[in-house]
């Protein structure tokens, strides 16, 4: 018997933006957990205490990356074996796993890579990653830890599908989130009964397989056109696209008969398979293979390098002794020390 169409589909949000983003999926009647380091974080989400999970002895990363690593190879990795095993158990059912964190904080962005990493070794599930970028106001320390996360993700061998989130494109990070979960539901739930063709369940779970990073859209039938579509590929909610043509797969469900999947192809690139389906509510558009964000990350890396000696200067600076002068003057000043005072008793204090 088939299983049910969204227990297939499990997501772990680590850290303050996994755990925000799970809680949107919850609703989806999506299989969820949240796990972080502070207790504070999963005391916040309005969620079932069985969905949440705390790293024994952790109290918060405060953005640091390496105060995570340290926390989960305490104990011989005690802490580090648990929190992977905890995932494994709870999707082992599920047939693709996302890892759901923001490349700029402290625990989730410390502790995914190495979390895909052994996940793709120790299981045959798809391990697909959704992650954000910080935006160019965030601080020196998110833009730097936003950096080393591409670094050690895209060190990763294995299949699954990489979702970047660009928190340029909203002010409102909440809202972001709501936007992508809306997307993904609705391609994770494109499958229609139409004559002319449908993009089925092997076809859905194969985009999501493909190394490198992926985008997905949703359009009303009212608002989809050519038109609108090859414009939302670029003017989304994601991280800017390279501009090298490189893709894998393109999967489009419509709503109508005003998109034109070949002029799609035109403006993305030659993919090595397209996938069409007709008849859905809404038309629905996923790219997946497509290079990560380099010319984005490349941006950050400049504005680490333009800063880094600034904040070099400042660090050193609280490091320096400066007050080295003496100002103890007091004892250059020697003096005689008055002779103590005869105490007066009463009868002398009445006859002076």
């Amino acid at each position: 018997m088939e299983k049910n169409t969204k227990t297939r589909y499990g997501f772990a949000g680590l850290g303050q933006m996994g755990g925000n983003e799970v809680k949107i999926l919850y609703k989806y009647e999506y299989p969820i957990m949240a796990a972080n380091s502070a207790l504070s974080d999963l005391s916040g989400l309005d969620l079932p205490e069985e969905c949440k999970y705390h790293i024994l002895g952790g109290y918060g990363s405060s953005k640091e990356r390496k105060k995570t690593k340290e926390l989960l190879a305490g104990n011989d990795c005690e802490n580090f074996d648990l929190l992977v095993n905890e995932i494994k158990e709870r999707f082992k059912d599920c047939e693709v796993i996302f890892l759901i964190a923001s490349s700029g904080g402290g625990f989730g962005s410390g502790s995914l890579p190495s979390i895909k990493r052994r996940l793709v070794n120790e299981t045959d599930k798809t391990i697909c990653v959704v992650t954000c970028i910080p935006d160019d106001n965030a601080s020196l320390k998110e833009q730097m830890n936003c950096y080393e996360f591409f670094q050690e993700l895209e060190s990763i061998e294995g299949s699954g599908a990489t979702f970047i989130i660009d928190n340029n494109k909203n002010r409102n990070k909440f809202t972001l989130n709501e936007q992508f979960a809306c997307y993904l539901d609705a391609f994770l739930n494109c499958e229609t009964g139409s004559a002319q063709g449908v993009v089925d369940r092997a076809e859905i779970e194969n985009i999501l397989s493909q190394r490198g990073m992926c985008i997905i859209n949703k359009y009303s039938s009212e608002t989809a056109t050519t038109q609108t579509v090859i414009e939302k590929i670029r003017e989304n909610i994601y991280s800017p696209l390279e501009n090298d043509g490189v893709v894998s797969k393109i999967a489009l469900v419509h709503s109508n008969n005003k998109v034109r999947l070949n002029e799609i192809v035109e403006t993305v690139g030659q993919p090595l398979a397209t996938y069409e389906g007709f008849g859905a509510d809404a038309t629905v558009l996923a790219v997946s293979g497509l290079s990560f964000s380099y010319s984005k990350l490349e941006e950050i890396k400049q504005r680490i390098d333009d800063n880094k000696e600034v904040i070099k200067r400042n660090l050193m600076a609280t490091s320096e002794r400066r007050l080295t002068d003496s100002v103890d003057f007091l004892d250059e000043i020697t003096t005689e020390k008055p002779k103590p005072e005869k105490k007066k008793s009463t009868r002398d204090m009445l006859f002076m």
